[in-house]
């Protein structure tokens, strides 16, 4: 079974490193805060800015980010969205950029799709606290004064593959680097754009390591408000999920080096352990292994490098031969 996906454009770093890094394994319990400001501009028609900032970035840091930022396009345009400073790290050495660059946001109809990746090391990665981008844009023309509309924080719009039928639903922050890797806890707070009248609009979504999310919604404030689900108040419950690509784990699965039925960044961190002689494969795992299609079905540095770019997304099928 072949493993396919879509190309969305997201996490362009590509290096791979065959040696185990230790960066610390309790990096997954780690919990960072994505939040939004909120806003206030004096009627319809007049611009706005909007900071959205990465805390409680823990030492391990972040070389991954894979969210989206949802709006109400009947009631803003959004003109911009801009690096942060936090963001805006020293990246001048990374190759990868000639295919995707390492900060990218794509501005769609209610929708901004936000990535941040770098191959190199972690010298580059994100590690403060702060802003890592500015979002602008104005109010449209024949707002009501005192409407309040939240800026807020989901998953990327898109299948977890090509055909899956399963949407994608996992916020990503995090690194991956060689061997190593983490998916940190992300905790949302929303932010928001208010004509007229002040007011204050918290969203808080807490993702427990894939067991399940919590997110409580308020708005207040002027003469309409206007929530993400269209009331003042909500409380839903949500699964959130790493997977990126699932079969029967009686079935062949390309990438799926672990055998668990899921090509993830798990399988990466086997098959690098297998080119680097720490682990043997045999059979199923074997056959899965061969990510670059090569038919004497050798595992080799090309064969990791080919699953990390389907990973990344720099491809959408395996097995690839690049």
């Amino acid at each position: 079974m072949k493993a396919k996906r879509t190309i969305a454009g997201v996490l362009a770093f590509t290096t791979l490193v065959a040696a185990a890094v230790s960066i610390g394994a309790s990096a997954a319990d780690a919990t960072v805060t994505l939040s939004a400001s909120n806003e206030v501009v004096s009627a319809a028609g007049d611009s706005f800015t909007v900071e959205v900032s990465l805390t409680d970035i823990p030492s391990t840091k972040v070389n991954v980010l894979d969210f989206a930022l949802t709006y109400d396009s009947s009631v803003l345009t959004i003109s911009d969205v801009s690096i942060g400073d936090s963001a805006n790290t020293d990246t001048s050495g990374d190759t990868t950029t000639t295919e995707v660059p390492v900060f990218d946001a794509n501005i769609l109809d209610g929708e901004i799709d936000v990535t941040w990746s770098t191959g190199l090391t972690s010298d580059a990665w994100i590690s403060t606290d702060g802003v890592i981008l500015t979002i602008t844009g104005t109010v449209n023309s024949g707002v009501a004064d005192g409407t309040v509309t939240p800026i807020d924080f989901a998953a990327v719009s898109r299948e977890t593959y090509d055909g899956s039928g399963e949407a994608n639903s996992s916020i990503l922050v995090g690194y991956v680097y060689g061997t190593d890797y983490a998916e940190y806890n992300v905790e949302t707070e929303s932010g928001s754009v208010t004509v007229g009248t002040s007011s204050s609009t918290t969203t808080t979504t807490t993702t427990d390591g894939g067991q399940g999310s919590t997110t409580t919604t308020t708005t207040q404030g002027g003469d309409t408000t206007i929530s993400s689900d269209g009331t003042t108040a909500s409380t839903t419950k949500a699964t959130t999920t790493s997977t990126t690509v699932t079969a029967s784990p009686d079935a062949s699965l390309v990438g799926d080096v672990n055998l668990d039925g899921n090509v993830t960044l798990a399988d990466v961190v086997v098959l690098n352990k297998v080119v680097a002689g720490a682990v043997d494969l045999n059979g199923k795992a074997k056959a899965n292994a061969n990510c670059n299609g090569d038919e004497l079905n050798s595992i080799d540095a090309s064969d990791s490098l080919a699953l990390l770019k389907f990973l990344v997304q720099l491809v959408d099928m395996l097995p690839y031969a690049g």
